[in-house]
C-alpha cells in the first residue's frame, strides 16, 4: 500500500466509516501483506495490534478506543504532512516548486523572443511588399508611357488599375523595369516575377491549412 492508501484506511476508520474492530481487522490484514510500511504506520500498528474491544479484557497494555483513535489521528497528520489534502499525492517541494517557476519563464520568455521575431519579420515582409508595390505601379505606368506614347497623367491612372491586378501587373511591370528602367532581366523577374509568385502560393498554402 502506499501512504495515500494507509491514510485512506485511517480516515475511514476516523470518519465513522469504519468500526474500530473492522478497522483493526483491515490494518492488520493490509500490514501483512505490505512489503514497505510508512514509520509512522509502524508505529500506529503496535497501538492496534494491542487494542482490545472488550473493555472488561482491557489492561494497562491494552489500546482502548481513545488511544487508537489518537494514535490514528496523530498518524494522519503526520501522512497529511507529505501528501496532498485530496488525492493522496505528494506535495511539491519548495524546490521543485521554484524550478518549475523558473523554467516556466524561460519558456514564457523563450515564446516571448521567438513571437518578437515573427512579429519582426512579418513587419518587414510587408514592408517589402508595399515597397515593391509602388515600385510596380511606377514600372507599369512607365511602360504604358513608353509603348503607347500617352502622357504621364493618363498612363499613371491606366498603371494605378493595371498595376495590382495578379500576374497582369507582375508581367507589365517586368517589362517595364526590364525595357524602359534597362535592368537585368533576372533583376526584373526576381523582383516583379518572383516575390509575387512566392506570396501568392504562401498564402494559397496557408488558406488550405486553414480550410483543413
Amino acid at each position: 500500500m502506499s501512504p495515500a492508501d494507509w491514510r485512506q484506511l485511517i480516515a475511514a476508520y476516523l470518519d465513522g466509516r469504519l468500526s474500530a474492530h473492522a478497522f483493526q481487522r483491515r490494518f492488520l490484514e493490509a500490514y501483512g501483506a505490505a512489503t514497505m510500511v510508512p514509520a509512522a504506520v509502524q508505529r500506529l500498528y503496535f497501538v492496534v495490534e494491542a487494542y482490545g474491544g472488550d473493555p472488561i479484557a482491557r489492561g494497562h497494555a491494552v489500546s482502548d478506543d481513545d488511544d487508537l483513535f489518537r494514535a490514528a489521528h496523530g498518524v494522519v497528520e503526520e501522512l497529511s504532512e507529505h501528501l496532498g489534502p485530496e488525492h493522496g499525492e505528494p506535495r511539491p517541494r519548495e524546490g521543485d516548486v521554484a524550478a518549475s517557476i523558473e523554467a516556466a519563464q524561460t519558456r514564457a520568455r523563450r515564446a516571448a523572443v521567438t513571437m518578437g521575431a515573427v512579429g519582426t519579420l512579418g513587419c518587414a515582409a510587408i514592408a517589402v511588399y508595399v515597397a515593391i508595390g509602388i515600385l510596380q505601379f511606377f514600372a507599369v505606368s512607365d511602360q504604358i508611357q513608353s509603348v503607347l506614347a500617352w502622357s504621364a497623367a493618363p498612363a499613371a491612372l491606366v498603371g494605378l488599375l493595371l498595376a495590382f491586378i495578379p500576374v497582369v501587373g507582375s508581367l507589365i511591370a517586368f517589362f517595364g523595369a526590364k525595357d524602359v528602367w534597362l535592368w537585368p532581366w533576372p533583376v526584373a523577374a526576381g523582383v516583379f516575377l518572383a516575390f509575387p509568385a512566392i506570396t501568392y502560393a504562401a498564402g494559397w498554402f496557408g488558406h488550405r491549412r486553414g480550410l483543413r
